[in-house]
């Protein structure tokens, strides 16, 4: 019964940290058919800026999160408007557009390194404090990550299905020639789907600095992760990236505790490897003419 209490608890929370960071790597290839190669950088982002505003400037812990996920934002938004908007329906856009990420990934990872040097950091805990469960240790701060990451989602999936521009962006994601013709501003819709991204990266990176080490590259093992994830829930669908976070979380965890930590990742993509034999567009893949 502890190992079950274990493996859930892990899971869960495990699906938490991917979805995160994949719902916004979902969001870029919904809408722009592009994947976002600073995705990781972004996350590193929030993660520092955070780091500095609560140690260098002594704000509060919320300010200091709003902090991180603000200067992730305003970074997402200088790579759409100073480089993809400017190569938007051109030939050959996907791998301009890679290029450009890539490009920008190594210039905010070089400028870490300048600027906070190669040693580790970390942010101390939102909430301090744990408590047992059948002796199994729950972690505030792991509590904390789950609540904010399903509130995240939730608020996410709101956005994009009640809102105007949260319909433009599933209207340009499904057909954008037909959403260009309606009068949709594609340029406008494309910039702030970067920038939500962008925040959530930067959020996932404020937050998880507090159970992970920050490190210039911290970021590229979370977005390799995130692209994994993508990839199994289905390209571009944003339902389909929230059941494969927590899918792989749970059967990450329960491989560590049942069969030990050596087989979590070959158990995990062996998985992957049959489930996309099995279904080639992932686990929730709609094709080309529907996303998100």
């Amino acid at each position: 019964m502890e190992k079950l209490v274990q493996a859930l608890y892990s899971g869960i929370l495990y699906g938490s940290i991917y979805g995160l960071m994949a719902i916004g790597l979902t969001l870029i290839w919904g809408a722009l058919r592009m994947l976002n190669m600073a995705h990781g950088a972004l996350y590193l982002i929030g993660g520092y800026l955070a780091w500095m505003a609560l140690n260098t400037l002594k704000l509060p812990a919320l300010a200091a999160f709003a902090v991180g996920i603000t200067a992730a934002a305003i970074a997402g938004l200088l790579i759409q408007v100073l480089f993809i908007n400017r190569i938007v329906g051109r030939p050959s856009f996907f791998n301009a557009a890679m290029i450009a990420t890539v490009g920008a990934a190594i210039v905010i990872d070089s400028l870490a390194l300048l600027t906070f040097g190669p040693r580790v950091k970390q942010l101390p805990p939102i909430v301090e404090g744990q408590f047992k469960v059948l002796d199994v240790v729950v972690q505030y701060q792991g509590l904390v990550i789950i609540a904010v990451a399903a509130v995240s989602l939730v608020l996410l999936t709101l956005f994009l299905t009640r809102t105007r521009y949260g319909l433009a962006i599933q209207a340009i994601s499904q057909q954008m020639d037909a959403a260009l013709l309606m009068g949709i501003p594609a340029i406008l819709v494309f910039t702030i789907v970067m920038v939500i991204s962008a925040s959530l990266a930067g959020l996932a990176g404020a937050l998880l600095s507090g159970v992970f080490v920050l490190i210039p590259g911290a970021g590229y093992s979370p977005m390799v992760k995130a692209l994994v994830v993508t990839i199994f829930g289905g390209l571009g669908s944003t339902k389909g990236t929230i059941w494969a976070a927590y899918i792989i979380g749970l059967l990450e965890a329960f491989l560590q505790v049942y069969l030990g930590a050596g087989w979590a990742l070959p158990g995990l993509f062996l998985f992957m490897i049959l489930m996309l034999i099995l279904r080639p567009t992932g686990l929730f893949g709609l094709g080309e003419m529907q996303r998100l």
